[in-house]
């Protein structure tokens, strides 16, 4: 896996962050991440890196990649058992106000 990073000089809001997903929508891409107040992206991919900087440059954004190195993308699956299970707990609730009015 590579990651590669690229400057995007007129990437200020989320706005340009939903114009280059659906820009590289269908590339081999496992993962995207923003740091739209420094105006980076980090793109981690496979294989070879230019059809993803020809599709940034297409946008018209400023982009330039600075690096790309071999990079692993670091397991963030979370276990949301706790969240479904307060977010029930608070339906209930919620419908046994319901209930009593």
């Amino acid at each position: 896996m590579k990651k590669s990073t690229f400057h995007i000089s007129k990437m200020d809001c989320p706005s340009e962050e939903n114009l280059i997903r659906m820009k590289l929508d269908g590339q081999a891409i496992q993962k995207l991440d923003f740091d739209i107040p420094n105006r980076r992206l980090s793109v981690y991919h496979e294989g070879n890196i230019q059809p993803i900087d020809e599709a940034l440059k297409d946008l018209k954004l400023g982009s330039i990649l600075e690096n790309t190195v071999e990079a692993e993308i670091q397991n963030t699956k979370t276990d949301h058992r706790k969240e479904k299970q307060l977010l029930w707990s608070v339906l209930l609730i919620n419908f046994g106000f319901l209930l009593s009015k």
